[in-house]
């Protein structure tokens, strides 16, 4: 009898939950740039134009659990079916205190966020919320009450240690975040509570935007992306073609830390890594492993006694590959 109950309750939650797709706006992008280069993304998944007037932007700073004055924006404009809206810094001037926002960002923008301390002010590890004006929360960027150290990232044990230590593996700091297509409706609960995942996985909802290689900056840009702001695919949408295009995908390859003073480096990627093979400097694979899990990053271990420089050469479960040169102190 307790089973029959718990898979109706099951199945109620879900029918719920289902019942709310498509429904209700949310955030389809996310923008941690560098200095005061802020935004976020609204998007009406709807078949109605929505009134913004109606919702806020809200910062909850360094794991507070409530806004503080200044920290709340109402949008403005009225949304279009299946349409975009963004929000971005509204600083145009630098002061020796606080960088002013790229102007290019800026011109993307169908609204300028107030002064300091407006919710565009947010770092990596600010929580985000769309709310009404009534105090409903329609979705939740991030996790209320929690601080994570730099920012959130994709692994259960070090989601909320991302501080000094591993400040390389936030995903909410220093990149741009796009919800991806098969997501219909916002995260109505705060994680940790009452019915909702314990924690905030950045990847069950979002992408990461792959960066590019700076031959002026001699260094891999992962920030201040943001030519995707303004359009956003989403399943709701009736026009929305979810069959890809037979375009050879590029899919990138990081490595952390790059020098590697230590004995393993941790290799990440845009896609699912099957194998990761070391290779030294006249083409010779010294290591080679398969990934035990279906995961974007895996975990290469090699002898204390390498050193000099090696190429890290990854193939996706996609078909695709990607090197990178490594330097083993």
């Amino acid at each position: 009898m307790k089973k029959t109950l718990s898979l109706i309750t099951l199945v109620i939650a879900l029918l719920s939950l289902n019942a709310q797709d498509c429904m209700y706006p949310f955030i389809s992008e996310y923008v941690e740039g560098t200095g005061n280069s802020k935004g976020v993304e609204i998007y009406n998944p709807t078949a109605s134009p929505i009134d913004l007037s109606n919702y806020l932007i809200v910062r909850y700073s360094n794991g507070g659990t409530s806004p503080s004055i200044g920290y709340k924006t109402t949008l403005v404009d009225t949304l279009q079916p299946y349409s975009a809206f963004v929000l971005v810094n509204g600083q145009t001037v630098t002061t020796e205190e606080s960088p002013a926002c790229d102007p290019a960002m800026q011109l993307l923008a169908d609204q300028l966020d107030g002064e300091y301390p407006a919710p565009m002010y947010m770092n990596g590890n600010d929580a985000i919320t769309l709310e009404s004006q009534d105090g409903i929360i329609w979705d939740i960027f991030g996790k209320v009450g929690e601080d994570p150290g730099t920012g959130w990232c994709d692994i259960d044990s070090l989601n909320y240690v991302t501080g000094t230590t591993y400040w390389w593996l936030a995903w909410t700091k220093d990149h741009t975040l796009r919800r991806k297509p098969t997501v219909k409706h916002g995260v109505f609960q705060n994680p940790g509570s009452v019915g909702a995942p314990e924690y905030f996985m950045v990847q069950v909802e979002w992408d990461t935007v792959p960066g590019y290689w700076s031959e002026a900056d001699t260094a891999w840009i992962s920030a201040n992306i943001w030519d995707g702001l303004g359009t956003h695919e989403c399943e709701c949408d009736p026009s929305y073609n979810s069959i890809p295009s037979f375009q050879t995908r590029e899919n990138s390859l990081f490595l952390y830390p790059n020098p590697v003073p230590g004995e393993e480096v941790l290799v990440k990627g845009t896609a699912i890594i099957n194998q990761v093979e070391l290779i030294n400097a006249i083409g010779q694979v010294v290591i080679s492993v398969q990934n035990p899990v279906q995961r974007g990053d895996i975990t290469l271990r090699f002898a204390d006694d390498l050193s000099g420089i090696y190429f890290v050469r990854v193939r996706f479960a996609d078909g695709t590959q990607a090197t990178q040169k490594l330097m083993i102190q």
